[in-house]
């Protein structure tokens, strides 16, 4: 399984690899929306965590040029939207821009493996 951390902290990076060890991913990264967009261009991708504050390309703005791609195979990559902000507009305009969930920062790596085997389609091994 291919999965791409999408990410401006390195620190938060590193996190999510040890949190996601047991999934045995193959892990890439990017610091912004649009490395992402690139490296989901030139690589299968089978799962995207994405932060939603992230410059110059944010992971709303990452989500909503993800999901207008007309590659099924890129358009359709589920995303697991992180946030720290508590706020129901953040959420709100994350689903609207095609998210399939979102995690609350500071990241609970149960919560979010949880999230990870309900969003993903088959199993996860």
């Amino acid at each position: 399984m291919n999965v791409l951390i999408a990410d401006d902290s390195p620190t938060i990076r590193a996190l999510l690899r040890v949190f996601l060890m047991e999934l045995r991913p193959n892990f890439f990264e990017a610091t912004d929306g649009g490395r992402a967009l690139q490296l989901i261009r030139l690589t299968p991708i089978d799962l995207v965590i994405a932060d939603v504050r992230m410059s110059p390309m944010d992971g709303i703005t990452f989500v909503r040029d993800l999901r207008r791609d007309e590659r099924p195979r890129i358009c359709s990559v589920p995303v697991v939207m992180l946030t720290g902000e508590r706020s129901e507009e953040v959420r709100k305009q994350g689903i609207e821009a095609g998210a399939n969930a979102f995690v609350l920062k500071p990241v609970d790596p149960k919560v979010l493996l949880e999230t990870i085997t309900r969003i993903l389609p088959g199993p996860t091994q």
